[in-house]
């Protein structure tokens, strides 16, 4: 059975060793409780589901084991990325956190398969004249506000945490549960509506509207983490932030080029060739470099950078130093 394993992989999370770093252990204490709480409501929403036949309700707990699911990817996925460097992998285990989202992404289409099949199905049979009740529905209504009001404050809770420590996995996770807000939401006002009016194709339909809004997320979230994994450069204001730093030291040398910079899960990288006059000793050089990349780390934060020193050709019409 599924829900064994998912308990084993639990108490094995919960029991992992911290790392020394506040920030790894914030991340780690983040997806453990994102676990927590998509456990009790996956179980919570299957229960209610079959006990009252309710097919949005179904999907809902279908869509909350594969948050579920990705919540146990996160987890693993940060204590994996929180590593350091070693000989197989010398730039470190960032990249793991986007290999988890994609995978996130690709659970959360199947389960979005699998709600559309139903859903449709139950739509046809009600069009073919086919009876259909939901059962002791204030009990899928109850748990539905019960899952929207829990998921809404766990997602504010990892979406501070992974903006505050540049987590990928974190942050699909995040938005994971704020999708189920919506939808939990969405579920809890259809039922209501299908109590009181007794329209009961309405479940179905706000079943296939729920999937929608999951494929649209997930889809977004993919080509994300796929753009990381192709080390697409860091945003637009880093970079300018970046350029605005090295123009402030431009007295200092002839010019820079050859600026690079791309992210890896939580990890963000820089290099640079800069030019300086032939006079200048290669201690001084490294000394104006090490002040640069003093200067980049203090404005943006935790990320690698790496300056190349080069010597002046001697040919340049625009340097007041004259090289020979």
């Amino acid at each position: 059975m599924i829900y064994p394993l998912i308990l084993s992989k639990f108490k094995e999370c919960l029991n992992m060793k911290n790392t020394d770093s506040n920030t790894d252990r914030e991340k780690i204490r983040a997806a453990n409780i994102s676990i927590a709480s998509n456990l009790i409501l996956t179980l919570l929403k299957f229960i209610v589901g079959f006990a009252t036949g309710a097919i949005s309700i179904i999907s809902e707990a279908l869509h909350s084991l594969m948050d579920l699911l990705a919540s146990l990817i996160a987890r693993y996925a940060v204590g994996q990325s929180s590593k350091p460097p070693d000989e197989e992998h010398r730039y470190g285990h960032g990249k793991i956190e986007d290999v988890s989202a994609l995978i996130e992404g690709m659970l959360i289409i199947f389960a979005v398969i699998f709600i559309l099949y139903e859903a449709s199905s139950r739509i046809s049979g009600i069009i073919s004249g086919g009876k259909f009740e939901v059962e002791i529905i204030w009990a899928g209504i109850a748990v539905m506000l019960i899952a929207a009001v829990v998921n809404f404050f766990v997602s504010r809770y990892l979406h501070s945490i992974a903006r505050k420590t540049n987590s990928s996995a974190l942050e699909s996770d995040s938005l994971h549960l704020r999708i189920d807000v919506y939808t939990a939401f969405g579920v809890f006002l259809g039922l209501v509506i299908v109590e009181f009016t007794k329209i009961w194709i309405l479940d179905s339909i706000i079943a296939i509207g729920v999937a929608i809004i999951i494929i649209r997320a997930a889809v977004r979230m993919m080509l994300k983490s796929g753009k990381n994994l192709m080390d697409i450069k860091l945003p637009k204001d880093e970079e300018d932030k970046i350029i605005a730093i090295l123009d402030s030291h431009k007295e200092k040398f002839i010019n820079y080029h050859k600026l690079r910079t791309r992210s890896s899960g939580a990890e963000k990288y820089i290099d640079v060739h800069i030019v300086f006059p032939k006079q200048i000793s290669v201690e001084e050089s490294h000394g104006i470099a090490g002040h640069i990349k003093s200067d980049i780390i203090e404005k943006i934060g935790k990320i690698n950078v790496i300056v190349h020193i080069e010597p002046c050709n001697g040919k340049c019409e625009i340097c007041e130093n004259k090289c020979k």
